[in-house]
């Protein structure tokens, strides 16, 4: 400190130690241009710089299927799957857990304690059922499935097709486990090759489910001939909401939640789901959901009451903080599956919630192009 303060004086007092016969010199004055202040760094500057194809996206919007009514029958997706297919995707991601996140919330059971069966029970179960076959927990056939695929075939056998479905299944992606079934000759979907009996009657039963994870992702990759889908949830912000639900029920009944749900203007987005009876209906409705006006009034429904308006505790931005790390996360697994097609396509078949939020953060990468829903949804058949 005194080195310092010392330096500081010598030069402070420079000028007065000079002989008087040589005066000082004057420093010429000079006018410096204050620099232009810098635009601040967005990713999608990068975006003219991308050499080749651009990595196209094109985010689906869908109802959750678990919604629509009794006797729904997935068939009146078959135009839907139709205008998809002329997409002609290179990946699908889909809006279900990963083995990976079902293992690590049930780690951390003590901070989620129903994450992990509330939204992967019937993954874990599968999962349970090829282990017992297979002998390997779900991070040991995570790494045998990556292991597996590195070596594909370009033809693979039945044998290997049911082997992988097994391994899938073992590591929590029963919907990729649903690819190489349905891509198997129906005389060749039985037991074997770690494919136990109760597994291939557990796939009987889940190929029926109502859910679009399998009725649109599953079924269009068995189609395209792709070798599986992607899950990309997360709910690893589950534990923000773990200490509001008193709260939110309070906000709910100050906003008057119900007679929004009740309002008519608000039926299309809110009963989507019963608006699938028939083909040009279904498809109808997609296109609908796929419409950035749509996007826009379900984030008006859902989520602007959340910032424009006091809320016990500040639990309705808490609540939005919660929505928006799930996107996040979601959209960061999303990016991670590009990495195996850059310059590639892909779908991403999404509660139709989610959708104005994902085209928001993935039209940001650096090497991303969003493609219109409605454009692809609304093309004649080819």
């Amino acid at each position: 400190m005194r080195r310092i303060a010392a330096i500081a004086l010598t030069g402070l007092f420079a000028g007065a130690c000079a002989s008087p016969t040589e005066p000082p010199e004057t420093p010429a004055l000079t006018v410096e241009m204050a620099p232009a202040p810098a635009r601040a760094f967005d990713p999608r500057d990068l975006q003219p710089l991308v050499y080749g194809q651009k990595t196209q996206v094109l985010v689906l919007a869908t109802p959750h299927l678990s919604n629509t009514p009794d006797g729904f029958d997935a068939a009146v997706l078959d135009p839907l799957l139709d205008r998809l297919a002329a997409f002609k995707p290179d990946q699908i991601a889909i809006e279900n857990l990963s083995g990976e996140s079902i293992h690590a919330l049930k780690a951390y059971v003590a901070i989620y304690p129903e994450s992990a069966s509330t939204y992967g029970g019937r993954l874990i179960k599968g999962a349970a059922l090829a282990e017992a076959e297979l002998k390997l927990a779900m991070p040991e056939a995570e790494a045998e499935s990556r292991r597996i695929l590195r070596e594909w075939p370009v033809q693979p056998t039945p044998a290997q097709r049911r082997h992988l479905a097994a391994m899938f299944t073992a590591a929590g992606d029963t919907h990729s486990a649903l690819v190489q079934w349905w891509r198997l000759p129906e005389s060749e979907r039985l037991a074997g090759d770690g494919v136990s009996a109760d597994l291939a009657a557990y796939f009987a039963e889940y190929q029926a489910r109502q859910n679009e994870s399998h009725q649109i992702g599953s079924r269009l990759a068995a189609r395209l001939g792709l070798e599986r889908v992607y899950p990309t949830d997360d709910h690893h912000a589950d534990d923000v909401r773990n200490f509001m639900q008193d709260d939110m029920m309070a906000f709910y009944e100050q906003v008057n939640i119900q007679a929004i749900i009740s309002d008519p203007v608000n039926a299309p987005i809110i009963r989507a789901a019963e608006r699938l009876t028939s083909p040009e209906e279904a498809l109808e409705t997609y296109i609908f959901l796929n419409t950035p006006e749509a996007g826009i009034a379900d984030v008006a429904l859902q989520w602007r009451m959340m910032l424009d308006r006091p809320s016990p505790n500040d639990v309705a931005r808490a609540r939005m903080m919660d929505w928006e790390a799930r996107n996040l996360r979601q959209v960061a697994h999303i990016r991670e599956a590009m990495a195996q097609a850059p310059g590639g396509r892909v779908l991403v078949v999404v509660g139709s919630a989610h959708k104005p939020w994902f085209d928001a953060y993935l039209g940001m990468m650096s090497d991303v192009e969003i493609v219109d829903a409605v454009q692809v949804l609304s093309a004649d058949e080819r």
